[in-house]
């Protein structure tokens, strides 16, 4: 840049950086208003200047996720430690950051599972025959106690209903296993604060704010997510085989939740793992009953 056209641009910036903000009409005192936050230049302005951010935008996106992923990846509770403590710019959000690994998993758990349960078309004939034999035989055995009704929880359902609900998920297997999958993402999604709640709960001393114990969470669960989204890619890439090495990967996942919080709460390591190991329990618990009121639901608003 020639010193002309240096003292121009510098000119320029401060002719804009003491201009009004257009959006709240407060005085520039930088490059962004003090008041909301809007950018101090211009969109009216050459087409090549639009595709220069753009591409500057990207390749800052770019690096705050690589850098995310690897921090999440190789450094268990560093990231999570280093976000609460003000360096954020240099990370994605770790909100946004579960949210695209949970956007990635579900869609490939869904191109996995549709692999998986494609039914032929024999198959498909013998089944109904086999749901027509064995509502012929209930209807049988209802008759013969005065009533034609199965007991699904507390819900009285006829044999025909259920008959036809087994036929629809048989015809489209594919379309309710996607159903039923966006209804696990969901809960997945509300069980994450349960789980921020029992870190609070036990590991309140080492971090009073619930925030911390929350942002440890997400960043735990977008690891499991990770994990997994390894497994099924190799799963998918690698189809027919008699061996699956990639199902051992499961195991990191104690040993990387332990040394999150090893990391994080700063305790010995007895007192993490035996704290740990009671939070598995509750949350283990939690999501099994979670899962099976979902699936409960799921049935009665899908099928029944």
């Amino acid at each position: 840049m020639t010193e002309r056209n240096k003292i121009n641009s510098e000119e320029t910036l401060e002719k804009l950086e003491n201009a009004e903000c257009k959006n709240c009409k407060t005085q520039f005192t930088g490059k962004y208003c003090p008041n909301c936050g809007q950018s101090v230049y211009e969109f009216e302005k050459p087409f090549r200047f639009l595709i220069v951010d753009l591409v500057g935008n990207i390749f800052a996106f770019d690096t705050r996720i690589w850098k995310s992923m690897s921090s999440l990846i190789f450094r268990p509770g560093k990231f999570v430690e280093e976000y609460l403590s003000g360096y954020r710019a240099r990370y994605m959000s770790p909100f946004r950051l579960y949210i695209f690994m949970s956007f990635i998993f579900f869609l490939l758990l869904s191109i996995y599972a549709g692999r998986k349960i494609q039914i032929s078309e024999i198959d498909k004939q013998e089944i109904n025959l086999s749901i027509d034999k064995q509502v012929n035989h209930n209807n049988t055995s209802a008759d013969s106690l005065g009533t034609n009704q199965l007991n699904f929880g507390n819900t009285p359902i006829a044999p025909e209903k259920l008959s036809n609900a087994l036929r629809k998920v048989l015809n489209n297997p594919k379309m309710y296993m996607d159903s039923f999958l966006k209804f696990v993402s969901w809960s997945l999604f509300f069980l994450m604060p349960v789980y921020a709640f029992f870190l609070w709960m036990i590991f309140r001393k080492s971090k009073k704010y619930y925030y911390s114990h929350l942002v440890l969470a997400i960043n735990q669960h977008t690891f499991v997510f990770l994990l997994f989204i390894v497994i099924i890619c190799l799963k998918l890439i690698f189809p027919i085989r008699t061996y699956y090495p990639e199902n051992y990967l499961m195991a990191s996942i104690p040993i990387y939740l332990f040394f999150g919080k090893l990391h994080l709460y700063k305790r010995s390591w007895l007192k993490t793992l035996l704290r740990m190991l009671a939070i598995l329990l509750l949350y283990g618990i939690t999501l099994c009953i979670t899962l099976f009121l979902i699936w409960s639901f799921w049935v009665k608003m899908e099928l029944l």
